[in-house]
């Protein structure tokens, strides 16, 4: 380590004295500059770091006093040294004040300046190495500070991900090892933020802005200036803020609803995405693991908030109280054509299900089975495969995230609903007239038909229906209705505990005694006979 050295003397011969009495290169002196007034010293400082100054305290433009004054505030890592040809006490008490290294009588001896010189050379290295610690000290602190959110929220992840024991000792050693300005006593509030969709896929870069935007809209409305912001990705759509315990005092439902709805406005608005914030309970550290756990179990139970703060001590909807047998008379919609009216129907009644306050996830799941059971009967009923109409609906992928939540629900039914009602209606535009017409009959069999209902249905004038359905079936339209009638009539009298009269008004006979009349007639037995005949044969197979 090289030092320089400035002395500043008005007498000429002095100066030579000084810079020849003492082997500067043994104390480290690389450099020796020479002024002979206070301006000149100056100029010096201000081209050069001075170390070690000998100056004489009498000049004619100014003291050594003066000098050393304005040395002590703009260069505080120089060390002075006066030589002077008076003894008088009061100089050297001023320059002692001015924290000079020591007051000196001219002529100096050399050994002495020599020692005075060394000990100014080892407090400059001193405050050199001095300086250095600070700096270093300054940017190590600048560091930690910097990285410190990440090691806290790497702390909260293992801690809700497992990897951290929840002991609270071993939480207390991980705090005091990573020098984490939070105490095993203080307490904490989780709250998981779940986005559920996003208006536009995201590819990884995008995914990454987005996570960026959600943690700074975090830091500007649910934090507010707390020192401490941990906010924890657990999964590309899972997040959770840890609020300190000060946010969570008297009435904190009251003062975080509004927050948190405003975060979930912003995400909204700037980010396009719909989010749900779930509100978890207070607990010290340890205790975080348990509430996520709990936290993860409410947002999978509850799945009509969209765009919502949820509150883990709210009550969830009781399942006994919803109806979710709707079925029979949406498929009677289905079969009749009424595909406007179950759209509507269907969409009103999950709206209703939002209406409910918290939503539990096997109501959706029972709704979603006794959907495609109904959906697969109508489709057994038009002879058509459900992979046909329904493609990826209906991959375990996509039913799986049909019940996520009510709207994801919503999105599905619709969906599946419009490709069935398109799959009907092109199939309706690929049948010929007869197809049409036999499916009108199998379809009303348990009515009265007239030969003008069906012209109707199928927009043809009713004699010229009749001339074709002839010359194209080889039966009239009254036989062919009647060989339908009692088809579904001779299969509910062997295969049913249905009375007569029950199977009359089934295929379409209000007058039980006309209808066994026709029966026998076509079946050469009454339909008792045949019921007993049926039943005979059956047991003899057996």
């Amino acid at each position: 380590m090289m030092y320089q050295l400035l002395i500043v003397d008005d007498e000429i011969h002095a100066v030579r004295a000084v810079q020849k009495g003492v082997n500067w290169e043994e104390l480290s002196i690389s450099r020796i500059h020479v002024a002979h007034n206070i301006k000149q010293a100056k100029d010096i400082f201000g081209e050069h770091a001075i170390d070690i100054m000998i100056c004489d305290i009498e000049m004619p433009q100014g003291s050594g006093i003066e000098l050393l004054s304005w040395v002590r505030e703009q260069h505080t890592q120089t060390e002075s040294i006066f030589l002077t040809c008076h003894s008088n006490f009061d100089y050297a008490k001023e320059a002692i004040q001015l924290g000079s290294l020591d007051y000196m009588l001219k002529p100096v001896k050399f050994h002495e300046l020599r020692n005075v010189v060394q000990k100014g050379v080892e407090k400059v290295g001193e405050k050199r190495e001095l300086h250095v610690s600070k700096v270093e000290g300054q940017y190590y602190s600048m560091l930690w500070q910097t990285h410190r959110p990440v090691l806290m929220e790497r702390f909260w992840h293992d801690v809700m991900d497992r990897r951290q024991s929840s002991h609270p000792e071993r939480i207390r050693d991980a705090l005091h090892n990573q020098s984490l300005p939070i105490k095993e006593t203080d307490s904490f509030l989780p709250v998981l933020i779940y986005v559920q969709r996003w208006a536009e896929k995201l590819n990884p870069r995008d995914g990454k802005l987005m996570e960026y935007a959600l943690r700074n809209a975090a830091d500007d409305i649910i934090w507010r200036g707390c020192e401490h912001r941990p906010f924890v990705r657990m999964s590309d759509d899972l997040y959770v803020a840890i609020l300190p315990a000060d946010q969570g005092e008297s009435g904190w439902e009251q003062q975080l609803k509004p927050i948190l709805g405003d975060y979930i406005a912003a995400c909204n608005r700037y980010f396009r995405c719909d989010i749900s914030c779930y509100v978890g309970e207070r607990g010290l550290p340890h205790e975080i693991a348990i509430r996520y756990d709990r936290l993860i179990r409410m947002k999978d139970n509850v799945l009509n908030r969209n765009n919502d703060v949820v509150f883990w001590s709210e009550e969830l909807g009781n399942t006994e109280s919803i109806d979710v047998i709707r079925m029979n008379v949406w498929l009677k919609m289905l079969e009749k054509g009424a595909y406007d009216a179950i759209l509507t129907e269907s969409a009103q009644y999950l709206q209703s299900l939002q209406e409910l306050g918290c939503l539990r996830a096997e109501v959706l799941q029972q709704f979603l089975q006794n959907f495609l059971q109904m959906l697969y009967h109508f489709y057994q009923f038009k002879e058509w495969q459900a992979y046909q109409v329904l493609g990826e609906e209906v991959s375990l992928e996509r039913l799986s995230q049909a019940v996520r939540s009510l709207t994801d629900l919503r999105i599905w039914v619709r969906s599946t609903l419009t490709r069935t009602i398109t799959y009907s209606r092109q199939a309706q535009d690929n049948e010929t007239v007869m197809d049409k017409v036999k499916s009108f009959i199998s379809q009303h069999v348990s009515q009265s038909i007239s030969r003008e209902d069906i012209s109707r249905h199928v927009h043809l004038h009713p004699d010229y229906l009749s001339r074709l359905f002839k010359k194209e079936t080889g039966q009239s339209l009254v036989e062919y209705i009647l060989d339908e009638k009692m088809v579904i009539a001779r299969e509910l009298l062997s295969g049913t505990e249905l009375s007569v009269s029950d199977v009359a008004s089934s295929v379409g006979y209000s007058n039980f005694s006309y209808f066994s009349k026709v029966f026998k007639s076509t079946v050469q037995m009454n339909p008792n006979e045949y019921r007993k005949a049926a039943r005979g044969a059956a047991g003899r197979k057996t």
